[in-house]
């Protein structure tokens, strides 16, 4: 296999502001074609499947999304190491991908050991759903090895064409099952397909590296970003499994489709983040640079909010026609403002990791075992709704982007930080 030789130098972190927006935009324009994409999908899904079978897939998308998080371990750690190298970065980009190939194998066998709590968990009828979805998250945690390569060297235009098609390939897959088979068993094997095929062009896209032993470094390095973001997006998709749990399944596909709108306030303005997670090896220019971020992701946010506020009781019909009634309708401005905090933590956690700041890793994971209690103790005493679901939710994002704004104002995740060394 051809090897990644002719890599560009990383774009110094003193460009002027008209120079990194050019790539955050690409990257945006990419992350924002593929969220609508995934909107169409999510509309079609509510619209074609029952509520409580879109409630089924809706939950198993969720899960997909903690399972995914080895692909974002993986991208974190590759763009944090070689937006710090210097040199030659041929071998470490072989390193990384034959991490990433490992790490699909061990997701693999992990998936398959929990199958079965899974199915029990989430009462599904059908246990072939969770066959495909760990296909799935095989093909999403190779592609994760290559965005990674990508953002660290800096070649956005690549990135974004490697995570256009790979979107684009999974949601047409996943639009084929569906509307083939009606079912999210049919759904999710479209999916899957679709995913496979898009990592073949995530490696092509990537300039089709090679192998190289020596993945102890790079592994590890992953392991530990991967333990970071593990709460982060359990804490992310928290809300939509506790409403799959307890409440009635047409409630529960009712808060699924009030939950889009949280979805695309935290993926909206993830081309930022893509942008930023490089610069964040440098720790001298980390704060000033999450504390942008973060300004610009607030003001996309408080617009997006601001239009679910007068979209107001139309809300969830718009999105999952007249078989969902108003009951969240009037509120779904608290689940864009949900995603827009959700979307801060994010940055404030991404800073945190490359300081490695363990505080932040403590501060994600205290936020999602409070969601979880305070969601049981309401279930308890019979005052479980899907409103009270999403108010708890809100507060414990709210907390965690608080707590992450005084330790970095405090100089935690910033240059206090020490720097990620390369793989050697």
């Amino acid at each position: 296999m051809a090897e990644l030789t002719t890599l560009g130098p990383p774009v110094p972190t003193s460009a002027t502001p008209a120079v990194r927006a050019v790539p955050a935009a690409l990257v945006s324009a990419a992350l924002m074609g593929v969220s609508a994409l995934a909107y169409v999908f999510t509309v079609l899904a509510a619209r074609a499947l029952v509520p409580h079978a879109y409630g089924e897939l809706a939950a198993l998308l969720g899960v997909a999304l903690v399972g995914i998080v080895p692909a974002t371990g993986l991208q974190t750690a590759a763009a944090l190491y070689l937006g710090g190298h210097r040199g030659d970065a041929a071998p470490v980009v072989r390193r990384l991908h034959a991490t990433a190939l490992v790490a699909a194998v061990c997701v693999a066998i992990v998936g398959a050991a929990a199958t079965a709590p899974i199915v029990a968990l989430l009462h599904l009828p059908d246990p072939a759903a969770v066959g495909w979805l760990l296909l799935l998250l095989v093909a999403h945690t190779v592609v994760g090895g290559y965005e990674g390569m990508l953002q660290g060297t800096r070649r956005y235009a690549r990135m974004a064409v490697v995570t256009t098609c790979f979107g684009v390939a999974k949601l047409v897959g996943g639009t084929a099952g569906l509307l083939l088979g009606g079912t999210p068993t049919t759904a999710l094997a479209g999916m899957a397909l679709g995913a496979f095929l898009g990592a073949l062009a995530g490696w092509l896209g990537a300039g089709r590296p090679g192998l190289a032993r020596g993945i102890g470094a790079p592994g590890r390095a992953a392991l530990r970003a991967s333990g970071a973001l593990l709460g982060f997006v359990l804490l992310l998709n928290l809300d939509v499994l506790l409403a799959r749990h307890h409440l009635p399944g047409r409630q529960a596909g009712e808060y699924a489709v009030a939950a889009v709108f949280a979805k695309v306030a935290f993926w909206l303005p993830q081309g930022v983040g893509v942008v930023l997670l490089p610069r964040l090896a440098d720790a001298g220019s980390r704060t000033r640079a999450v504390a942008r971020a973060i300004a610009v992701v607030t003001v996309l946010g408080a617009g997006l909010t601001a239009v679910a506020a007068l979209l107001g009781g139309r809300a969830v019909s718009l999105v999952g026609g007249s078989a969902y009634g108003p009951g969240l309708g009037g509120v779904v401005w608290l689940f864009a403002l949900l995603g827009t905090l959700l979307a801060v933590a994010q940055l404030l956690l991404y800073s945190g990791i490359a300081a490695a700041d363990r505080r932040s890793v403590v501060a994600v994971w205290t936020a999602a075992v409070a969601e979880c209690v305070v969601v049981e103790a309401l279930a308890a005493t019979g005052r479980l709704s899907g409103l009270s679901i999403a108010g708890t939710a809100t507060l414990a994002a709210a907390v965690l982007v608080t707590t992450g704004l005084v330790r970095l104002s405090r100089g935690g995740g910033g240059s206090a930080g020490r720097r990620p060394r390369p793989p050697r």
